[in-house]
């Protein structure tokens, strides 16, 4: 690369904990310029916990912050474990008794979303950080580049646009401007109560393996020090097709009760609905998921995370592919041969390595979500239900992500000799 050629101009929109990992990410590598817009006034991420998943662990490890990471998850939950999940019928059938014990291939990277991103923060150059931005569009230019407005006025003008924007995407909007049905997020039949509880109370209840390790269709994990349990309790309805309609408007978020929460869960163990009539604020969240939409990309302006690709929650990877996808993006924007007129070539090539693979794993969380509920074909047959649980996330663990970027530079480098 020339010392002297101008360094790519990168304009990264959403400052959540994927947007940061792909800011961190340019910044260690040093050949771009990093300019990132938030909304909000300061950095901050939605909801209690977040799982680090072993793919995204071998990202964070290149980047020097696996060890920092594993820290924060022993401190949120109070110890070190492998355990993934325990797998519990709700019925009562064994009572606390796991059916099987899912292991991943570290010790649990299950922390407190603030925590990771209090981690990037605290490696993010300071400068070119603009909070209270909000994107209202862009454009792209005749010379290369886009123009980025904001709701203030203000515009900025960069090589390349970055999405990490969200399930609400303003980025992802804009680029399917022309079919806006086939990228407006859907809602899944599911909703999901989310709350925290005491440990105390938790261990009361379940005991003292269960009520500090996860279950099912309840998931359940300690954060916060191992103080608090998170509970995301899940409600579905499958019989209303894949994408039915979202009943309650605009809101995707609403105030709920533990008395609502019971009422779903009638027919659940006793110890699981008194540990459930302990909860204080409890809120019901949609749970909604992005189309599997054409491309993450658009000439010089790129999708990542859920703005891409957001899936249900069910197996705790969708983050992790978000991570997935600041990886494989850095190393390209960061290559010696990308300029301002190759970026749209070197987006292409992180759309044909990320896209299958992040979809694939859109399509798997639901299915998995069949499973956990005992809605698959394996109904509640136990055995079943274990066979399909054991070696399931292999694939998505097992990624090389040193291939993963490999084949995209492979495949950007093969573009501009075409």
């Amino acid at each position: 690369m020339d010392q002297n050629a101008p360094r790519l101009k990168v304009a990264v929109v959403g400052g959540g904990s994927v947007g940061l990992t792909f800011a961190v990410r340019l910044a260690q590598l040093d050949r771009c310029e990093v300019y990132i817009f938030e909304g909000a006034p300061a950095f901050t991420e939605i909801g209690a916990g977040i799982e680090v998943g072993y793919n995204a662990l071998k990202v964070y490890r290149e980047m020097g912050l696996a060890n920092e990471i594993h820290e924060f998850a022993r401190d949120s939950s109070g110890g070190s474990s492998n355990v993934w999940f325990d797998v519990i019928f709700g019925d009562g059938r064994h009572g606390l008794k796991p059916i099987h014990t899912l292991r991943s291939p570290e010790d649990s990277t299950k922390l407190h979303r603030a925590d990771l991103l209090s981690l990037l923060v605290s490696r993010l150059p300071t400068e070119n950080v603009y909070f209270r931005k909000h994107l209202t569009g862009y454009e792209q230019l005749p010379s290369g580049g886009v123009k980025l407005h904001f709701r203030d006025g203000t515009t900025f003008e960069a090589d390349v646009l970055v999405g990490s924007d969200g399930i609400k995407s303003t980025v992802r909007r804009v680029m399917y401007a022309d079919t806006p049905e086939s990228a407006e997020p859907t809602w899944s039949g599911t909703y999901a109560y989310r709350a925290l509880i005491p440990i105390s109370a938790a261990v009361s209840r379940l005991g003292e393996h269960t009520g500090r390790t996860p279950t099912f269709h309840i998931v359940q994990f300690p954060v916060s020090h191992g103080k608090y349990m998170n509970l995301v309790c899940f409600v579905s309805d499958f019989t209303l097709g894949r994408h039915p309609p979202w009943p309650h408007g605009g809101e995707w978020i609403q105030p709920s009760s533990a008395r609502e929460l019971l009422a779903d869960y009638e027919g659940w163990m006793p110890a699981v609905r008194e540990m459930l009539s302990g909860v204080g604020e409890v809120k019901r969240w949609g749970v909604f998921e992005v189309p599997l939409i054409g491309s993450f990309v658009d000439g010089s302006v790129a999708l990542i995370g859920d703005a891409a690709h957001a899936s249900t929650p069910h197996g705790g990877n969708g983050a992790s592919q978000g991570i997935e996808d600041a990886h494989v993006l850095a190393h390209l924007l960061s290559h010696p041969l990308t300029t301002r007129s190759t970026v749209p070539c070197a987006l292409r090539a992180y759309d044909a390595v990320r896209r299958a693979r992040a979809q694939a794993w859109q399509e798997a969380a639901y299915a998995t979500g069949l499973v956990y509920e005992c809605c698959g074909s394996e109904g509640d047959r136990e055995a079943e239900v274990v066979r399909a649980l054991e070696g399931r996330m292999d694939w998505v663990w097992g990624v090389d992500v040193a291939e993963q970027v490999g084949r995209a530079v492979r495949a950007f480098e093969e573009s501009l000799a075409a």
